[in-house]
């Protein structure tokens, strides 16, 4: 007896909480720069983010996302509204944080919009919901051009406990002067804590590990898949 082939689905995880991803991109000149595997950084950031949702894609805990995406040099664009992962388009989605960009770097500038965006998903969750939390991924390249604004930026939104803020400094193998090591020591002090949610990072690679983990341990699932 011949069989018929039945595609059976998976059933749908119910969503235990709902955690929003603001990724923070630095889309200032210097992402033009020739990175690790013979493209720019910027192009390894979009390769690196693309091959961590697919990942997400594959987890059992994915309806409990949503993401978003803030682009900066000068200023702060948002370039994806607060998505729930099931209707994000991620493979079509522009994350190459130097389209539309390429000035300088006002980390300020990003860290002001998603603050806001943050507190708008926090403010307009449902009193009777399951718990929702926001943690937001910076990366940046460079200096901040006001890197006190930043400072208080950033310490504004660590008073928040439903807010983590993790930062990664893309750096060129090598490289190791005063404004590399004022730049390490900015994202350092902006991180939520500077040991578990701050990385130095060297191709979009490490950059989508380091996101990864910054996820899985704000949101304490241990591991998206």
């Amino acid at each position: 007896m011949e069989q018929t082939g039945l595609i059976i689905d998976k059933p749908e995880v119910p969503r235990t909480f709902h955690q929003l991803g603001i990724l923070v991109l630095d889309g200032s000149g210097s992402m033009g720069a020739t990175g690790r595997q013979q493209l720019t950084k910027a192009q390894e950031v979009e390769m690196g983010l693309k091959e961590m949702f697919s990942r997400f894609d594959a987890s059992r805990v994915k309806n409990n996302f949503s993401f978003a995406c803030i682009k900066f040099d000068t200023s702060s664009t948002i370039t994806l509204t607060p998505t729930p992962f099931d209707e994000l388009d991620y493979f079509n989605e522009d994350f190459n944080p130097l389209n539309g960009k390429g000035k300088g770097t006002h980390i300020f500038e990003a860290l002001n919009e998603a603050k806001k965006m943050a507190e708008n998903f926090l403010n307009n969750a449902p009193a009777d919901g399951v718990k929702h939390s926001v943690v937001i991924l910076l990366m940046s390249d460079g200096l901040c051009f006001q890197p006190e604004n930043t400072i208080a930026v950033s310490e504004n939104i660590k008073q928040n406990n439903q807010i983590v803020l993790a930062s990664a400094y893309f750096a060129e193998v090598g490289s190791n002067d005063t404004e590399v090591n004022e730049t390490k020591n900015l994202l350092q002090a902006v991180a939520t804590n500077p040991v578990s949610y701050y990385a130095t990072i060297y191709d979009g690679e490490t950059l989508r590990k380091f996101f990864e983990r910054s996820i899985s341990q704000s949101s304490g699932i241990g591991k998206i898949n």
